[in-house]
């Protein structure tokens, strides 16, 4: 998947080592020279130094190849004009960082945008995830009520402490997004195995809570 993201901040800067560890293809847009400059020597990839909502801008970072694009600026409305602009040069699919959550969801769908990220949401994992796996954005609308994002300790004792993620009977409306131990985050694989000590970022439809903290106990 050829992805375009509009923001080298932190969330931005991770959201593409998480997209690049996941073998997506992936460019970068700021306009700031030093951010920029950071991701393309870190990560080796095209990082593009412009203002997103400037049609010449997506054109330099190859947005008539992009499957996705994603907003991540500071300011809403930056982000809506870069994904409108985004919708008409043809990029099929259209994520962006929204602080209100007053906005009305077909105002919004109108300007192109496919996923609302909201910031109590933005964990780059959640995102990715989001992006990469289509099952998962019925939880996307975090805002509304409907999920929240739960993070737990993996305790010695713990029932899923020491299995494999294929291995967990995840209860319904819920999935791992995310994995951290000590400065190291990875996005799970079905093969990978939770340990002792990491900290589960688990994204869950709220009437399932108490369940997976059962489940993950």
């Amino acid at each position: 998947m050829h992805v375009i993201i509009v923001g080298a901040g932190d969330l931005g800067y991770y959201l593409a080592q998480f997209l690049l560890e996941e073998k997506h293809d992936v460019v970068v847009v700021d306009r700031d020279e030093a951010a920029c400059k950071k991701i393309n020597s870190e990560f080796g990839i095209v990082a593009v130094q412009g203002d997103g909502t400037e049609p010449k801008t997506l054109e330099k970072a190859g947005i008539a190849e992009a499957d996705t694009v994603v907003a991540l600026t500071g300011q809403d409305e930056a982000n809506m004009v870069i994904c409108l602009l985004a919708k008409e040069l043809g990029a099929k699919n259209i994520a962006a960082r929204i602080s209100r959550v007053d906005y009305d969801e077909r105002a919004l769908k109108r300007l192109g945008i496919d996923i609302v990220i909201h910031p109590e949401a933005a964990a780059a994992g959640y995102i990715a995830e989001l992006l990469t796996k289509p099952e998962l954005l019925d939880l996307a609308f975090i805002s509304r009520g409907d999920a929240e994002i739960m993070e737990l300790e993996v305790r010695p004792n713990s029932k899923i402490a020491g299995k494999k993620v294929s291995e967990v009977e995840h209860p319904a409306g819920s999935a791992i997004i995310a994995l951290y131990k000590g400065k190291k985050i990875v996005v799970p694989e079905p093969n990978t195995v939770i340990e002792v000590g990491a900290k589960a970022l688990i994204l869950v439809k709220k009437e399932a809570a108490e369940k997976v903290r059962q489940t993950y106990a």
